[in-house]
């Protein structure tokens, strides 16, 4: 969930919505840990959704309605078991008094569950893809959804794709007989990834303006003011991460930053970073400045 690609985009978001300079050093260590707890919220925000789902279809079953495929799924049902003991959150979403994103949603899942019912399959399997289906493309695209987590934080929206992910990952390798089998995370499974994103914002604050002065000269033709500062911003955090962490190779940093730009700048702007990086690393090495070192680097 909090891979190293998130990390790097939780530092771009940063860079993006404040100026580096006015960011307090003293607030540095506990901003990536913050922004990564935030994650979290979303997902246990989920997980109670998944859970409430399910109790609502229960609720309005009877002799003469059933959505059985939701109401009797074990994999829906498998969420009511998970108890989270090791995450504090900061922010809960009371889906009891939200019911109206599950209305929303309710002839879509009565569509696909009478499409499963048409199939005559009444097994696991069956269980399990209709859960996959429904959430990915029920859930998952509820643009009424979608604008709610956005208003409730603004990072969630970004954070969304990869909580949906690890739900869809993670439901396909359960025991539904042992709850323990869905691993529940907490900030300090996390650990190593936070570190490396406190290590990247601290070397972006510490040297802004060496890495605002490899840029000179190099982004002519930005499309818009707004494209130019995201831009900036994936730029300077991928300059950092070239210049300051030897073990990680040029090749992983600019393929990163690549899938960054094209998810959150415009259409083009993969080809302009990759652009960009390309031109910049072949420089800054010929002047010994990008130094890689372990193994299948070249010092």
């Amino acid at each position: 969930m909090l891979n190293r690609r998130h990390i790097r985009t939780i530092v771009i978001q940063s860079i993006y919505s404040n100026s580096v300079e006015l960011i307090d050093h003293s607030t540095l260590k506990t901003h990536i840990t913050k922004s990564s707890s935030t994650t979290l919220d979303l997902f246990y925000c989920m997980i109670d959704f998944i859970k409430e789902i399910n109790l609502y279809f229960n609720n309005i079953e009877s002799k003469k309605f059933s959505c059985s495929f939701v109401s009797q799924n074990p994999y829906f049902f498998f969420f009511n078991k998970l108890n989270q003991k090791n995450f504090k959150r900061k922010q809960l979403v009371n889906w009891d008094l939200n019911l109206n994103y599950i209305i929303d949603l309710q002839s879509d899942f009565i569509e696909l569950n009478k499409k499963y019912t048409e199939l005559n399959k009444d097994d696991k399997d069956s269980k399990l893809e209709f859960f996959i289906e429904s959430y990915s493309d029920i859930i998952a695209e509820s643009d009424l959804l979608y604008e709610f987590l956005e208003d409730q934080n603004l990072n969630w929206i970004n954070d969304f794709p990869y909580i949906n992910s690890f739900i869809l990952k993670n439901i396909e390798k359960i025991d539904l007989q042992n709850p323990k089998s869905f691993h529940l995370p907490s900030l300090y499974d996390y650990q190593d990834e936070i570190e490396f994103g406190q290590d990247l914002f601290n070397n972006i604050l510490s040297n802004n303006e060496d890495l605002k002065n490899h840029l000179i000269g190099r982004t002519p033709n930005w499309d818009s003011e707004r494209i130019a500062k995201i831009d900036y911003a994936i730029l300077i955090t991928s300059i950092a991460e070239l210049l300051y962490f030897p073990s990680i190779p040029p090749k992983v940093t600019i393929n990163e930053y690549i899938e960054i730009a094209k998810e959150f700048s415009s259409p083009s702007s993969g080809k302009f970073i990759n652009g960009v990086l390309d031109n910049l690393i072949k420089d800054l090495t010929d002047k010994g400045l990008i130094v890689k070192t372990g193994r299948g680097l070249i010092s």
